[in-house]
């Protein structure tokens, strides 16, 4: 690990002013138009779990506690709680990591209440968001004279008071902006960050830029790492992305892209936010196109629950329908016979009704679906609608035993008694959720009494 020595920070290379990364904006113009269509409701749940993948991992990448890749996914997908931590997946305990979690999980809300309210960054709000990193830290490690490391109460949220140099591994000191300089230095940082908003940096460029040059300076005692993605989240927020969220796994990668700034090389930071936000837009994407189509196959599987629960309720009617139609013509057929046994009997005529009539099923010619709901086709209403032939008076009488009016809820059969003709004589509606056998029973006092009293009629007339 190279041994880097502290110098003033320093703006922006030329020819970065005017970078923008093409894929990058391409994936964010497809998310703008995928976010404008999504529901509330989904799109929110999928910004809430990047929050929370934010507000885990940021923690995580800085080793102040361990947390399983099982259990972080369970609190990304269901939200923070002591109860979905197990005691043996983290080190520092549920009670305790949950604590540090909501901090973190506030500071992120708190950047998205900064952006929709517009305002400008201050000094003020970087350090009320340090305070709010480490609340619930009270200690952070220091280095002595004789460079033995020690706990050192936690200064928050104000500037730090003590060298925070770290010992690499190679026993080289990365320096940091001295204590004295912090004040002028972090003045300096957001001059220039205004410089840039002004001159529309782009956003990826910019995010960069904030971050490392905030690194350099380090102006906290500890948490720096953690404020310093919470200010590229905020350039990026502004922009309608999303916050800069760098995994645990990602840390080598990430820790050599900063390496590589302080050498000079601001590019390989600004590759890699680029890279963590098309992995997030694409993502967002692809999750809100699946939540769309889980929508759509919600929608249409609650829409055909209703139709296939409406389709049985009204195959029960076209079954009962066709039971009473079918009872009616067993009636009616009984029903003439006697009368055809009467006039035998009183030898009135050498003929019966009961040997001239015929009964027979006249298939419906029309296709009527679904009871009258085109949304609804299960076919015809019946195989047939029945129909009874008589020689009776100077014509045919025919009785029609028919499905007749139809409506949402239910099927009205009707009888009818008319001359060939077509001139009506008597009808009878009925409700096909009427019981078959009150139906019936319906049906043979009005046959009786209609057709009854046209076989008076003609007996009377013949004798």
């Amino acid at each position: 690990m190279p041994e880097f020595k502290w110098r003033p920070i320093e703006d922006l290379p030329e020819e970065l002013y005017s970078y923008s990364d093409p894929d990058l904006h391409v994936l964010e113009e497809e998310w703008q138009e995928v976010r404008d269509k999504t529901p509330k409701e989904t799109l929110d749940r999928i910004i809430d779990e990047i929050k929370r993948e934010w507000a885990i991992e940021t923690g995580k990448i800085e080793g102040l506690y361990t947390l399983s890749k099982g259990i972080t996914k369970t609190l990304i997908q269901y939200g923070i709680s002591a109860k979905l931590i197990p005691h043996d997946s983290t080190n520092i305990g549920a009670n305790r990591l949950t604590e540090i979690l909501n901090d973190q999980q506030e500071v992120i809300e708190g950047l998205m209440d900064y952006v929709a309210q517009s305002k400008p960054l201050t000094l003020t709000y970087i350090r009320q968001m340090h305070q709010v990193f480490t609340r619930h830290q009270d200690t952070t490690e220091g280095m002595t004279e004789e460079g033995k490391l020690v706990d050192i109460p936690m200064i928050k949220g104000a500037w730090k008071k003590w060298p925070n140099n770290p010992l690499q591994t190679d026993e080289t000191i990365h320096e940091y902006c001295p204590p004295e300089q912090v004040p002028n230095e972090m003045e300096h940082l957001l001059e220039l960050h205004q410089k840039h908003v002004t001159e529309n940096v782009s956003p990826e460029v910019e995010a960069a830029f904030l971050h490392h040059r905030f690194t350099q300076i380090h102006p906290f005692q500890d948490g720096n790492g953690r404020v310093a993605r919470a200010l590229a989240s905020l350039v990026l927020l502004q922009a309608r992305y999303f916050p800069f969220v760098v995994r645990d796994e990602e840390r080598a990668e990430y820790i050599d892209a900063l390496e590589e700034a302080d050498q000079g090389n601001l590019s390989a930071l600004i590759k890699y936010l680029c890279e963590k936000q098309k992995d997030l837009l694409y993502l967002a994407v692809k999750k809100s196109q699946e939540e769309s189509v889980s929508e759509d196959i919600k929608f249409v599987g609650s829409e055909l629950e209703k139709f296939i629960n409406d389709l049985e309720f009204r195959k029960r009617l076209v079954k009962k329908a066709d039971s009473i139609i079918n009872t009616w013509r067993n009636s009616a057929e009984e029903l003439i016979k006697l009368y055809g046994n009467e006039i035998r009997r009183k030898k009135i005529t050498e003929s019966s009704l009961i040997d001239n009539y015929t009964s027979r099923n006249k298939l419906v010619k029309t296709d009527r679906t679904a009871l009258g709901s085109v949304e609804h086709p299960i076919g015809k209403i019946s195989e047939g609608t029945f129909f009874i032939q008589l020689p009776l008076v100077k014509g045919k009488i025919l009785l029609y035993l028919m499905p007749s009016e139809i409506s949402d809820k239910e099927i009205i059969l009707q009888a009818k008694l008319q001359y060939q003709n077509g001139r009506n004589i008597s009808s009878l509606e009925i409700s096909s959720n009427t019981d078959f056998r009150f139906a019936d029973l319906q049906f043979r006092n009005w046959f009786q009494n209609e057709f009854g009293s046209l076989v008076e009629k003609w007996v009377n007339k013949r004798t």
